[in-house]
């Protein structure tokens, strides 16, 4: 397989994430990928799961794809996100993501520049290899002029870099 290059876009690329939506991997029924194009084109969620909306403090959410080790590569997905105040609604958020942690979690992103990306599912290796969740801190800061909230980090494993996602977002 030879090298591709890579043409910059004429329009601005704005850094980071506008949208997370999280699934218990558990919930997943089918994902449809398009060798063709290497795209995702659809997510099947089994009957009664849904896909979770998170909405996170501005400027904190990040989706984050490297190599690490050596060959044959291992990549690492990491996604990260801030929850705004450190309250009860996001004590219950952490809870649940606590509670679901079992078998993982899928996600469906949305970059600011408008790029999707299906994480936690892989055309190679299906759900074998979800997200989890590694971090999550709840801090009510000390200063008055300090953010409080909880920060919370998924990670995975998988040896390709995440598709992207063609279909419908859960809006």
């Amino acid at each position: 397989m030879g090298v591709s290059g890579f043409t910059r876009p004429p329009e601005r690329c704005e850094g980071g994430l506008s949208d997370v939506w999280l699934a218990a991997a558990d919930d997943i029924a089918a994902c449809t990928y398009d060798g063709a194009t290497g795209t995702f084109g659809a997510v099947r969620l089994r009957e009664g799961a849904a896909f979770a909306r998170y909405e996170f403090a501005e400027d904190t959410a990040r989706y984050r794809q490297y190599v690490s080790g050596d060959a044959p590569a291992c990549v690492v997905h990491e996604l990260s996100f801030a929850l705004r105040r450190a309250d009860a609604g996001s004590t219950v958020a952490l809870a649940s993501l606590l509670g679901a942690t079992g078998g993982g979690f899928v996600a469906l992103v949305r970059t600011a520049c408008g790029g999707k990306f299906l994480v936690g599912w892989s055309p190679g290796f299906g759900g074998e290899c979800p997200l989890r969740l590694v971090s999550a801190v709840f801090d009510t800061q000390a200063g008055y002029d300090e953010d409080s909230g909880a920060v919370v980090v998924l990670r995975s494993e998988d040896t390709s870099f995440s598709k992207p996602f063609a279909g419908t977002l859960p809006e």
